[in-house]
């Protein structure tokens, strides 16, 4: 899907234009108008002059989402329609000579137009008459195009449209001066592509309720391409170009391809700036968001930095009852913006304590949260963070929390994981809460195999971690520390047992309440986790993992009622021997059912519940309740788990780069820690 029309003389009325899926065969480069008329024409050579600034002009002319671009001053052979016989004057006696054209070689400029003509005393060229010029991968068509080669300046009038490869632009009146790299663009409106994240950050979809999947490998984590930038059309008055920098006045943006757009962001005045090669910072004034042409809120931020790291949304309303006391407010902020690195900050105010406290102003009401990323070349990257549930620095060894990963590419195709933990918070099932004061190690991890043509994948992790926690084999139970030397492997094996049809990729079917067309799916896995963990005191804790599951997506969520059912279902048996010295990794749940469903009620509006039991107890030890909003461009979602205590209400906007906070929490599967 594309967010503009090709070039037509009925465009649609409305703002943003309406696209649905490709049907027509029509091309930029031969509207449906031009095709018998070219085969009329014939191809002459363009004076010098006009040829070389044409060129000059469409290699210098922005990207919608890259301003600068490298002039190129080649000579090369134009293809165009005839010029009138009287536009160009003879040479007098005092004119310089015309440059030698150098041997033809490369691309073709192409100029194709009803009227063409050159004034070689004004060295103005015009061409008139569904303008279309081409030249490498640009195109630039125009009802009038006036070239000054003197000046440097191009003035495009009327249904003007600008394409260079897949990024496309229109607008009413093009004024571009292609030696000062600057210009402006009236009523103008396009697609932005941003290109795709990198992040370390597991970006969760709306309709993921929990934390446990029936998809399971050998560290438990996995990654989704939701949440990525991707395309944003927009609109303004008048779009003003200077180098690498872009002014919008009275800017429409948004993520929604149909017209009128279910969300937009409104701002008077937007400057996006080139920060390098991979970061710009986009500024605004007074934004908000609309909703469905009608409720609008404040933006929360004024300046965005759109890179190919995923932040935090600006603002989140979360529940943290064992660290927090309960309801907090947390605000996002940039203080770090550099290509390779990414650092944000994130005060929060702790409502609930602030309620049932006596001292409402004190340090204790106040919490903050710290994210460190770094991307650098050969695909190493940075991750730290820490969290501080309230600001009274001397109760600071129980208010801290701390972790740091560096991934390290190795053997061509492995990862080294170094990583450090202070306090971490790990939940252990039926175990429930446990501290792992201190962890200090290495994981080498495995790339997912397939082996050969059986579809089984095959993933291993092998890690060395110093671990300070509290152990049970010491009476009473206090906290020491041991070597733990550990190894996992896993083998599944999926069936997708059946496939529906999606519903078409319309407004009203496919992309109703979704941001992607659902595919009717039943799938089963089978698969077999052996886990080995030796610690320095001589323990040992050895299980195999046997799983067995069933998911499944019923409906396409495009009618009203009752339109898409999401479930899955699983059972695990554990065979263990030994036990584990500390309680944070201890197997005590042996055999254990997991069950979960989403469903939709009416509209928008779904509702979810995943839970998880030990059959041997009958003890529910893991729940997560949700109700969510879903619509094609965003969602409100609110989850709930009584068990760990965590909550949050979140706005998701699709194609951000926003995503859910790392939960503080750690959850053990498996006797494997899945940390942040």
């Amino acid at each position: 899907m594309d967010f503009l029309p090709l070039p037509s003389s009925q465009l649609p009325p409305s703002n943003y234009a309406e696209v649905r899926q490709e049907r027509s065969q029509r091309t930029l480069a031969s509207p449906p108008a031009l095709n018998d008329h070219i085969a009329t024409r014939f191809a002459v050579e363009l004076p010098i002059e006009v040829q070389s600034q044409l060129e000059l002009f469409l290699e210098s002319l922005p990207d919608p989402d890259a301003i600068a671009r490298k002039l190129i001053q080649s000579t090369k052979v134009a293809q165009v329609g005839p010029i009138k016989p009287n536009s160009l004057p003879k040479p007098k006696p005092k004119d310089k000579p015309r440059p030698v054209l150098p041997p033809p070689q490369g691309e073709i400029l192409n100029v194709v137009s009803d009227r063409q003509e050159y004034d070689i005393n004004t060295q103005v060229f015009v061409a008139e008459g569904k303008v279309v010029i081409k030249y490498k991968k640009s195109e630039l068509i125009a009802d009038r195009v006036q070239l000054n080669t003197k000046s440097q300046e191009v003035i495009a009038d009327g249904n003007v449209f600008f394409t260079r490869g897949n990024q496309k632009i229109r607008g009413t009146k093009l004024t571009y001066n292609y030696g000062t790299v600057k210009g402006e663009l009236l009523k103008a409106s396009g697609a932005v592509d941003l290109g795709t994240l990198v992040s370390s950050e597991v970006s969760r979809t709306p309709a993921e309720i929990a934390t446990n999947s029936i998809t399971v490998s050998a560290t438990g984590s996995g990654d989704t391409a939701e949440g990525q930038v991707r395309r944003f059309g927009f609109i303004a008055d008048r779009l003003i170009l200077d180098g690498d920098n872009w002014t919008a006045e009275n800017l429409r943006v948004t993520n929604d391809p149909f017209s009128p757009p279910e969300l937009e962001l409104v701002t008077s005045k937007a400057t996006l700036t080139p920060i390098s090669a991979t970061q710009s910072r986009l500024e605004l004034e007074s934004p908000r968001i609309f909703f469905d042409q009608g409720f609008s809120l404040p933006f929360p931020v004024n300046s965005i930095i759109i890179d190919r790291f995923q932040r935090f949304a600006p603002a989140l309303v979360g529940f943290d009852k064992r660290d927090r006391d309960g309801v907090f407010y947390q605000q996002s902020f940039d203080v770090v913006t550099q290509p390779n690195l990414s650092f944000q900050v994130s005060p929060q105010i702790l409502l609930q304590r602030a309620l049932s406290s006596s001292n409402i102003l004190g340090f204790d009401i106040f919490g903050v949260v710290a994210t460190l990323n770094g991307a650098f070349d050969n695909g190493q990257s940075l991750s730290a963070r820490a969290s501080l549930s309230g600001l009274n620095i001397s109760k600071l060894d129980s208010v801290l929390r701390a972790n740091a990963s560096y991934r390290l590419p190795v053997f061509g195709d492995h990862t080294l994981l170094s990583q450090y933990a202070f306090r971490d918070q790990v939940f252990n099932g039926s175990l429930g809460f446990q501290d792992v004061n201190n962890l200090l190690g290495a994981t080498l991890l495995s790339p997912n195999y397939v082996l050969g043509d059986s579809k089984i994948s095959l993933s291993y992790q092998v890690s060395a971690q110093f671990v300070g926690a509290l152990r049970s084999d010491i009476q009473p139970n206090e906290v020491s520390s041991l070597i733990r030397v550990q190894g996992a492997a896993i083998v599944s094996r999926a069936f997708p047992l059946l496939r529906g049809e999606p519903a078409p990729a319309e407004k009203e079917t496919g992309l109703r309440f979704s941001p992607k067309p659902i595919v009717p799916r039943l799938d089963a896995v089978v698969a077999l986790q052996g886990v080995n963990s030796f610690y320095s005191n001589g323990a040992n804790q050895a299980a195999l993992f046997g799983t067995l599951g069933l998911s499944g997506e019923v409906g396409n969520f495009a009618k009203d009622f009752l339109d898409y059912t999401g479930f899955s279902v699983s059972y695990t048996q554990a065979f263990s021997s030994g036990v584990s010295p500390f309680f944070f990794d201890r197997i005590a749940d042996t055999r254990t059912l997991t069950a979960g469903i989403v469903q939709q009620i009416y509209g928008p509006i779904r509702v979810g519940i995943q839970q998880s039991w030990n059959l041997d107890t009958g003890n529910l030890f893991d729940s997560v309740y949700s109700l969510e909003y879903a619509r094609r461009t965003y969602s409100v979602i609110v989850r709930y788990n009584p068990n760990q205590g965590l909550g949050e209400f979140l706005l998701r906007i699709s194609d951000f780069n926003w995503t859910r906070p790392p939960s503080n929490v750690t959850n053990v599967q498996n006797g494997i820690e899945q940390r942040n």
